[in-house]
C-alpha cells in the first residue's frame, strides 16, 4: 500500500526513479499473490479444485476488466497533456487492498477452521 501511495503520487520524476520504484512495486504485487494464490487453493475440496480454479480465473479476468475501466474513468489527460487524478487512483487501489486485508483474513480463518476439523479424530460410540 505504501508503494502505491508514493507511485501515483510520483508527479514529473526521472527515469531511474520510476524504473527503481516499479521493481519495487513488483517485488510486492508478485509476494502478494502468491501467498493469496496457496490460500485460494485450500478452499475448495481436492475434488473440486479444478472447477474452482477455473471459476477463480474467470472472476479474475472480469475484475480486471471491470478495474480497468473504473480507472480509466478516473484518471484523465488534460488539454496540456498531463495526466490528472492519478493520485485519486491510488487512494481507491489502496482502499480496495484494505477491503481485500480484511476479507482474505475472514477466508484463512475459515480455512483453518475447516483444515482443523478435518484432522479432528472421529470419536466413536
Amino acid at each position: 500500500m505504501i508503494m502505491v501511495g508514493i507511485y501515483t503520487n510520483l508527479g514529473i520524476t526521472p527515469l531511474w526513479l520510476a524504473i527503481l520504484v516499479n521493481v519495487v512495486l513488483f517485488m510486492g504485487i508478485t509476494s502478494r499473490m502468491i501467498s493469496a494464490s496457496a490460500l485460494m487453493t485450500a478452499v475448495p475440496l481436492p475434488p473440486d479444485r479444478g472447477a474452482f480454479m477455473s471459476i477463480n480465473s474467470s472472476v479474475q479476468q472480469i475484475s480486471g476488466g471491470i478495474a480497468s475501466a473504473a480507472a480509466g474513468m478516473i484518471v484523465v489527460q488534460s488539454a496540456a497533456g498531463t495526466i490528472l487524478h492519478f493520485d485519486i487512483l491510488g487512494y481507491v487501489v489502496i482502499a480496495s487492498m484494505v477491503i481485500t486485508i480484511r476479507l482474505m483474513y475472514v477466508l484463512n480463518r475459515q480455512v483453518q477452521r475447516n483444515t482443523s476439523q478435518a484432522t479432528e479424530p472421529v470419536l466413536q460410540h
